[in-house]
């Protein structure tokens, strides 16, 4: 998987009245925010490291 690129494609609805690069930022800076909070969680409670199933992302306790 290291070597492989892969491509996503996302939607995003907004109600901005703002040009293409406002828009990108304003979404990166929101994964940036999403994937330090759970980087933390993470390195705090060492989920990746957990071999316990923990089922679909509605069912996982927090």
């Amino acid at each position: 998987m290291w070597n492989k690129t892969t491509t996503e494609i996302r939607f995003f609805i907004s109600s901005l009245a703002a040009d293409a690069q406002k828009q990108a930022e304003v979404i990166r800076r929101h994964w940036s925010i999403e994937n330090s909070l759970h980087w933390v969680l993470d390195v705090t409670f060492n989920q990746d490291a957990s071999g316990i199933p923990l089922g679909y992302g509605a069912e996982t306790p927090l």
